[in-house]
């Protein structure tokens, strides 16, 4: 400003220009001293932004502006620099730092950006149309899902409660957010009542002997017992030989039908005296030799009965393979010793029922024949065995005795001795029914003899069945 004045005075600028102009001098000077620059963002210091997660959305740009309070109050735009980073796939709060720089001013500016999600899962119930509940019974769940946005699949924290008539589903995802949904239980009685035979399914009587009805049961989940309700169709005519079915019927308050049959077959004790019949039968397997039973049997086409045991537990897989094969699988005893298996009924029927399972588990069939170790009239049961018979009977199985005998299980021990016992036994009757023991390989080596004989002389070879004329002996007691 001396300058200014200095320069005027040496050109004879008037007295009073200079005074102007020292005046405009001073009130620029006052008017620099008072102006005050600074940087302006576009977004305003500690602001938070919010973005939802999934929307697709960014943080804008930031720009800055470098402004004067009296002087370039329109500013002039100038280049802004960030510190900080936002994963917009992840929750939570990133922290970014706008910097900007212009003649000697330096203007920051901070921002929170938070990507949130504001959204509830989706729960979807799976809902079957033939679904019903039992109106005494609880729901049975048919199914749901809940998947979010961000957490995926959450079905696993899904809370089901069931009440009054309805399903009430609930799930929150990590951000708290929450869905419901409910169901309305369909009660419906849809289940028939269950009839339940006393004597079993299946039952044989002999001609000249009686039939008389075992009992029965029925129970309804909703109704409770409806025995008196039962209703029975069919007769049985012991004197005739045939097969007949019992029908028994029960119907529910709901509409509901239960229904079961029983099987009642009348046989002859007569042996039929027309085709001549060979019944090759072998006891107290499976064991190492069955195997080479089995295709012996297989080279012939020659089917025969296995009383099995349970006595060697590698082998019971050939259970299942001779009934693949085509042969009767039937009951003889799980552990043959005598003294414990015929203490009492009920050591009987522990006996019994273990090698029962065993056969279902390796055949998938109920097995209907029974062979009493040492045969019906043994003398060693300390049970009187017309009580066993009448209750094998009774719970709807058959037993088979022998009228040939291979003696190899007494004093036979070689295998033209076997083959010797069998086929002198068998050529005295058209129907036999010949006991052996695939345990003695000398009697499992005889096989093939005796089947050769028996088809050179006329003998067809079968597997017992529910039509053959089976072979009982009279219990002693």
């Amino acid at each position: 400003m001396e300058k200014i004045l200095e320069w005027m005075k040496a050109n004879k600028v008037a007295t009073g220009a200079i005074a102007i102009v020292a005046t405009i001098v001073i009130i620029l000077g006052v008017l620099l001293a008072v102006n005050k620059n600074y940087i302006e963002f576009s977004v305003a210091d500690k602001s938070v932004v919010e973005i939802e997660y999934g929307s697709g959305e960014e943080m804008s740009p930031v720009t800055a502006v470098y402004r004067g309070t009296i002087f370039n109050q329109k500013g002039t735009k100038v280049e802004v620099s960030v510190e900080g980073q936002v994963e917009y796939d992840k929750l939570g709060e990133y922290e970014l730092t706008y910097v900007a720089k212009h003649q000697g001013v330096t203007g920051t500016s901070s921002v929170v950006v938070k990507i949130q999600d504001t959204q509830a899962p989706v729960i979807t119930l799976v809902s079957n149309p033939e679904h019903y509940t039992s109106p005494v019974g609880a729901y049975q769940e048919e199914g749901f899902s809940a998947i979010d946005n961000y957490d995926g699949d959450i079905t696993a924290n899904v809370v089901a409660e069931e009440r009054e008539g309805k399903v009430y589903y609930t799930v929150k995802d990590s951000s708290g957010n929450e869905a419901t949904a409910e169901r309305e239980i369909i009660y419906k009685d849809v289940i028939a009542p269950v009839i339940t035979l006393n004597g079993g399914q299946n039952v044989t009587v002999y001609v000249g002997g009686s039939y008389s009805e075992a009992g029965f049961s029925a129970a309804d989940e909703c109704d409770g017992d409806l025995t008196a309700k039962v209703s029975v169709e069919g007769t049985v005519n012991p004197e005739q030989v045939g097969t007949y079915q019992i029908k028994y019927t029960v119907t529910d308050s709901s509409g509901n039908v239960g229904q079961i049959v029983r099987t009642v077959r009348v046989k002859s004790r007569v042996v039929a005296t027309g085709d001549k019949v060979i019944y090759l039968t072998f006891d107290d397997g499976p064991c190492a030799y069955t195997q080479q039973l089995l295709d012996v049997l297989d080279r012939y086409n020659v089917k025969a009965t296995f009383f099995v045991t349970g006595a060697y537990p590698n082998y019971y897989n050939m259970i299942g393979e001779a009934h693949r094969r085509g042969h009767t699988v039937a009951i003889h005893t799980y552990r043959h010793v005598y003294k414990e298996m015929y203490a009492s009924v009920d050591a009987y029927f522990e006996d019994f029922n273990k090698i029962r399972d065993i056969i279902v588990q390796q055949t998938g069939v109920e097995p209907w024949l029974v062979r009493f170790p040492g045969g019906t009239d043994n003398a060693v049961s300390k049970v009187g065995m017309s009580v066993l018979v009448q209750e094998i009977l009774a719970r709807g199985y058959d037993y088979c005795d022998w009228n040939v005998s291979s003696g190899d299980a007494g004093g036979t021990t070689t295998e033209q001795g076997v083959f010797n016992n069998v086929i002198n036994g068998c050529s005295r009757r058209n129907h036999s029914i010949v006991l052996q023991h695939d345990i003695k390989k000398y009697s499992v080596n005889a096989v093939d003899n005796i089947i050769e004989w028996g088809l050179a002389n006329g003998y067809t070879f079968k597997a017992i069945d529910r039509d053959t004329p089976l072979v009982h002996y009279k219990p002693r007691y």
